[in-house]
């Protein structure tokens, strides 16, 4: 059970800690700033400290023969120790949650940054519309409807 509380508070911290840094980096991409560079050095930190702490986890569930972590801990006798470790991985659950809600709110901007670069260089690189939107669709199309046409 030592090496399971071990395991879990690692996690926990890890955890705990994500979500400033993501506060940090979503501030970062709100704002437009080039200032990106220090988050993202702390996010790969952290997620590196994670896929290690994955590692022990995968490594010590194996040994135990268990598939996860809160089968293990109930399937032990209950005791202090035992408290412990439902308790870390509970509190690892709900930041694992938080952090989802975070992923979902960074996913958005990195879209609308992406949007907003490749509108920018179609201009910059005078991309012409196809003939279905541009001007010569407008005046020289044999088509008795348009693609947005509400008739369609």
């Amino acid at each position: 059970m030592d090496e399971t509380i071990k395991i879990l508070r690692e996690q926990t911290v890890i955890c705990s800690q994500m979500p400033t840094i993501f506060n940090e980096l979503i501030k970062v991409m709100r704002e437009n700033s080039p200032e990106v560079q220090e988050p993202l050095r702390k996010v790969g930190k952290l997620m590196h400290e994670l896929a290690e702490n994955e590692k022990k986890s995968q490594e010590f569930l194996k040994s135990v023969n268990a598939p996860n972590f809160k089968e293990y801990i109930f399937a032990q006798e209950k005791s202090l120790k035992r408290d412990v470790a439902e308790k870390l991985l509970n509190k690892s659950a709900d930041a694992q949650i938080q952090l989802r809600r975070q992923l979902i709110e960074l996913k958005a901007l990195l879209d609308s940054g992406k949007s907003f670069v490749d509108f920018n260089l179609n201009i910059l690189t005078n991309t012409a519309a196809s003939e279905t939107y541009g001007d010569k669709a407008q005046r020289d199309s044999q088509r008795s409807r348009r693609l947005f046409d509400a008739n369609v």
